[in-house]
């Protein structure tokens, strides 16, 4: 990552991503699809590769991560954490062919019945060996109403919970992000008439307030206001004129509004569109990214959370 010099005017303001930027929410729901992975294989929610050999229908069918007919050269060599992570990679492309629950994704049961439609077949089918076409029609089952082999609603129930008792553990600070925060905090404390901190996020409120209490979020400790919106243009353009209320400064500018995010996509896009000062702190979730276009390109890349500390001269 390049060093960047510090930015040429001083913030009023500073907006933070949640999600995969202050805390690693990523690998939370890993741990929770691996679990909702390992009741429907028949196994202990415990770290582990895939279904065992046997004779039930859930010993013998494929593992997620390996359709029929398409088994990765050095297979056998590959070591379990990257055959667990592939399972449950292909738990989350599952989500995205399910409708929304009106949460952050479908039913839990739904997602689960889908996946044990995923494990059983198209062993036989001429797209048996087509991984996207698989995540399809396990969808398509699940929408149809159809019970999946070898998975009850017991089965489908116990999964969902395992998910949903994973994803209770709350959500690790990222690197540097411990740092931010103690820095954010005195930056506001020596000028509070100035200046002004958000917390941005799309995510379930329940769940946020999971990490909102490990971390001491909420109680207005490190953040003035928490927004729990969708990302747009129009959100950040209402946030800012927000800030411009919160703090005495007669003119604000949007360049004075320091936005930070992992993805350039739902965070560096939007805020670049409302002229804020921009800052991209690439995650795990969606790797470091390339700006396809220009309203993508951030005005400043972090390698983790506390560069921001010298940009933002806190």
């Amino acid at each position: 990552f390049q060093s960047c010099p510090p930015m040429p005017v001083s913030p009023h303001a500073l907006v933070l991503d949640a999600d995969n930027t202050l805390w690693d929410t990523n690998a939370t729901f890993r741990r929770a699809r691996s679990a909702m992975m390992q009741v429907l294989q028949g196994a202990d929610p415990q770290p582990g590769p895939g279904p065992s050999s046997g004779d039930g229908p859930h010993d013998a069918a494929p593992s997620p991560a390996d359709p029929p007919g398409e088994e990765a050269p050095g297979e056998e060599a590959r070591p379990d954490g990257e055959k667990r992570l592939e399972t449950t990679d292909v738990l989350y492309r599952l989500s995205q062919h399910l409708p929304s629950s009106g949460g952050e994704g479908p039913d839990l049961e739904q997602l689960a019945r889908a996946a044990a439609f995923y494990m059983s077949g198209l062993r036989d089918g001429p797209e048996a060996g087509i991984q996207t076409s698989r995540l399809r029609w396990a969808s398509e089952q699940v929408r149809a109403g159809r019970q999946p082999p070898g998975c009850d609603r017991s089965r489908a129930r116990k999964a969902a919970e395992a998910f949903r008792s994973a994803l209770s553990a709350p959500p690790p600070l990222l690197d540097g992000a411990a740092s931010l925060l103690r820095g954010v905090q005195a930056w506001r404390t020596a000028r509070p008439d100035r200046r002004t901190s958000v917390l941005f996020s799309e995510g379930a409120p329940d769940r946020l307030e999971v990490a909102f209490d490990a971390h001491g979020i909420g109680g207005g400790q490190y953040f003035d206001d928490i927004v729990l919106r969708e990302k747009t243009p129009d959100t950040f353009r209402d946030v800012c004129h927000a800030i411009g209320n919160a703090v005495d400064v007669s003119e604000p500018q949007a360049a004075e509004v320091v936005v930070i995010g992992d993805s350039l996509q739902r965070d560096i896009r939007p805020a670049n569109a409302t002229g804020c000062t921009t800052l991209y702190c690439p995650g795990d979730l969606w790797g470091r990214e390339t700006p396809e276009e220009a309203s993508e390109q951030p005005d400043y890349t972090l390698g983790t959370l506390d560069e921001a500390l010298r940009i933002l001269d806190l």
